[in-house]
């Protein structure tokens, strides 16, 4: 511990008379709310949590005092109307929360669809949220589809080749850049007599 104090206090320059609190590290063994979903495996939407505190007050089982705080903390930027949640956004308007299942059509349509001009994953997420649609992994969901999008990879552009330079040559007027030398009569002749 002394050894610590000692490099501790050459990399921070600290007094001999201050006192350091240790860092304790705690693993949870039930899981925290996170904003990262992938697939819905109690067959309810990642806004289930939320939708049921917003209606009931209700908190999921098992949920820890954090994890009662957490979602408390973020029902505030949610609101309810009938059976739709909405989030909000930060201009103050409201996109309408979906499941995975939604949000993969969205994704399609939005892409490669009829109207779908298979934009940049970064262009996508920024047009699925003017469209009204919210959900938490857009953009990652958004980066992923247009990795994974055939036509996309067939027709993008070659990122791995080094670029190019181009050197455009200006010519003032034609033949300018030409020229002819004249070194007179060549002796001996070739061997075909030229």
């Amino acid at each position: 511990m002394a050894d610590a104090l000692a490099t501790m206090a050459s990399m921070f320059k600290i007094g001999a008379n201050t006192e350091i609190q240790p860092i304790y590290v705690q693993i949870k063994n039930l899981p925290a709310h996170v904003m990262s979903v992938e697939d819905e495996v109690d067959e309810n939407p990642w806004y289930f949590d939320i939708l049921q505190y917003i209606k009931q007050q209700v908190y999921p089982e098992h949920a820890t005092e954090v994890d009662k705080r957490t979602l408390r903390r973020m029902v505030a930027g949610y609101f309810l109307s009938g059976e739709t949640l909405y989030k909000k956004g930060r201009d103050g308007t409201l996109m309408r929360c979906v499941d995975s299942a939604e949000a993969r059509k969205i994704l399609e349509e939005v892409h490669g669809g009829s109207y779908g001009s298979h934009a940049s994953g970064h262009r996508m997420a920024r047009q699925i949220m003017r469209a009204g649609y919210y959900w938490l992994t857009l953009e990652t969901d958004c980066i992923g589809h247009v990795r994974k999008c055939h036509k996309c990879q067939e027709h993008g552009d070659y990122i791995h080749v080094p670029p190019n330079p181009l050197h455009v040559i200006t010519s003032p007027w034609p033949f300018s850049m030409w020229g002819i030398d004249f070194i007179g009569m060549i002796t001996p002749k070739a061997s075909n007599g030229h």
